[in-house]
């Protein structure tokens, strides 16, 4: 209750027009007379929504647009490509946002509220909202097979006897990269399952990156732990990889 004594809407007010922003309850009440004769106001939850979703946008324009040589996801290579068809002019925006190429595929389990998602060059998200995986071939003589960065692709949602998966295929004239994404059950816990398999004309790397970004865009990670065996990675002490195998193509 202490809260309705305190002047904290003219603080809020005063702050915003100190550093030169509209006053946000001004606006808010503007926004509120778009609703009449409306017996109901606009949707906060909208509101909330828009808000996370462009202050994604404001992190993108600061790491994006600054280190275009960092290899991205494919929404952001395209997008952000003067030469490509899904560019999208910039100068004006305050936020960069995925518009070009949301079309990426959820992969789960019925009665499973988890839902991994593959974009449509293979980047593998396992969490909601979280970091990704992302698989390259670097052979020692060629260019690396960067499958973001490849405007051709093939991608398949098949469904066997036991379960769906997404099926990821990226090639050029000297590597080929497939992936496949499920996810299983083990002891009862939902897994998000990756299987890679590389090719390549001579001796290489096939390489699988923990990425700091999802087909939304950055997405931080701020802690990686490693056991001593070298085949498990725990990130920011929630989630944890499991590397099985690994093998040079």
């Amino acid at each position: 209750m202490w809260m309705k004594w305190l002047p904290w809407r003219y603080v809020v007010s005063r702050v915003a027009k100190s550093q030169g922003f509209l006053d946000p309850l001004t606006l808010m009440a503007r926004l509120r007379q778009f609703a009449q004769p409306s017996e109901v106001a606009e949707p906060v939850e909208l509101l909330r929504a828009g808000a996370v979703f462009h202050a994604r946008g404001l992190i993108n324009s600061r790491a994006i647009q600054h280190n275009l040589d960092w290899v991205w996801p494919y929404w952001a290579e395209r997008q952000f490509d003067p030469l490509d068809d899904s560019f999208v002019p910039r100068a004006f925006s305050i936020t960069h946002v995925n518009l070009t190429h949301r079309n990426w595929t959820a992969v789960g389990q019925p009665d499973c509220d988890w839902l991994p998602i593959v974009d449509p060059r293979g980047l593998v998200t396992p969490l909601f909202d979280g970091w990704s995986l992302d698989a390259w071939i670097v052979p020692t003589d060629a260019e690396p097979l960067l499958p973001s960065r490849r405007k051709e692709g093939d991608q398949w949602l098949r469904f066997d006897e036991h379960n769906l998966h997404v099926e990821t295929r990226v090639a050029d004239d000297h590597s080929m990269l497939e992936s496949i994404v499920e996810m299983v059950w083990d002891d009862d816990q939902p897994v998000c399952q990756l299987r890679i398999h590389g090719q390549s004309r001579s001796p290489g790397w096939l390489v699988v990156s923990l990425r700091p970004t999802n087909p939304e865009g950055v997405a931080f990670i701020h802690r990686i732990d490693r056991d001593d065996e070298r085949t498990t990675l725990t990130v920011d002490e929630t989630a944890t990889d499991h590397w099985t195998a690994a093998r040079n193509v």
